[in-house]
């Protein structure tokens, strides 16, 4: 086992004992803990595991580690820190909350990923403090009304008939609702789309969304169980819920959805890009053009000696030249020329 595999290997086992831990303490030593929700906390535990296993690997790749750690540096120098802290509220907001990098991309792609994330994030929300026994339900004092308890401690007591009772007894089908909406857009453009076609696979693409839409229906399904058909398969319906709940977060972490993970680490190449903008800029050998900043260059330099391959002078010609030499080689070797460099 290499370091890099040695450090991920370490974060994940950290992780999952993290999550246990809090699991454990959380729950007054299992003393709160709902049983029956055992096997989601089992899927959390396992599931963290594998994010910090995977995610440890990806920040350690040469580019990847260049970028992360030259963001940090560049967001905690002492005369920008502040500046920096207000832009990463406005990143933050863009990025994270609004998404407007997908509303770019078009309005349809971004209800679909507003529908999917948001929902996503207020089921993990509600489920995970449920099923790691820190957030119980319980009859109040007056024997009517629900008081809310956080790892023991009383929060507040409100009716089950008032508007925050049905925003609490609902919150995992308006996130159902949310998810099934950003799948019926996300699923539309995979079948009618053509330019989707040519990229999508079924691993990255179609999956995700196939257990996206199984998770939320049969939640839904639950719902209806109880409501509209009287508990009728209401034990089968839950199991099934169970296993496709615990299916997808034991496959987040290895396919797309990953990116949940990756997207706020991203938020540094902003700084990035912006200190690259303000410094000095890469010449091309050839043309005597600019073509990047200097800063870009130099590290996509040594990014490339680390992952041993080193181009010497060629790296200091620009894209465009590049393809240029390429074209006119292709041309030297037809016509029986010398290399042209």
């Amino acid at each position: 086992m290499n370091r890099a595999s040695t450090i991920a290997m370490s974060g994940g086992v950290g992780m999952a004992a993290l999550i246990s831990a809090g699991i454990y303490f959380g729950s007054g030593a299992f003393s709160r803990f709902d049983t029956p929700l055992a096997a989601y906390a089992a899927a959390t535990v396992l599931a963290g595991f594998a994010f910090a296993y995977r995610y440890l690997m990806w920040i350690q790749r040469p580019a990847t580690w260049r970028y992360f750690v030259a963001s940090w540096k560049l967001f905690f120098r002492p005369k920008r820190l502040a500046v920096n802290l207000i832009k990463l509220v406005g990143l933050l907001w863009n990025n994270i909350v609004a998404q407007k990098f997908i509303e770019r991309r078009g309005s349809n792609r971004w209800i679909a990923h507003m529908g999917m994330a948001w929902g996503c994030l207020l089921a993990f929300a509600i489920t995970f403090p449920l099923s790691w026994g820190w957030v119980q339900f319980g009859v109040a004092a007056d024997g009517v009304n629900y008081q809310v308890e956080f790892m023991g401690i009383p929060q507040f007591v409100f009716s089950p008939y008032s508007p925050i009772g049905w925003m609490l007894f609902n919150g995992l089908n308006i996130s159902a609702v949310l998810v099934l909406t950003g799948v019926a857009f996300a699923m539309h453009r995979r079948i009618f789309d053509r330019g989707a076609h040519a990229v999508q696979t079924l691993e990255n693409d179609l999956i995700p969304l196939v257990l996206l839409f199984a998770v939320s229906i049969t939640g839904l399904m639950i719902t209806a169980s109880y409501k509209l058909m009287g508990g009728a398969h209401f034990s089968f319906i839950s199991l099934l819920h169970a296993f496709t709940v615990i299916l997808l977060l034991l496959w987040m972490p290895f396919g797309k959805l990953f990116h949940v993970i990756q997207r706020p680490a991203q938020l540094g190449v902003a700084y990035y890009k912006e200190e690259g903008a303000n410094g000095p800029v890469a010449v091309c050998a050839r043309t005597g053009e600019p073509f990047q900043s200097q800063l870009h260059h130099d590290d996509l330099v040594e990014v490339m000696k680390e992952v041993g391959q080193d181009f010497g002078d060629h790296q200091n010609v620009s894209p465009e030249e590049k393809r240029k030499l390429i074209a006119l080689n292709q041309m030297a070797i037809i016509e029986g020329q010398p290399f042209v460099g």
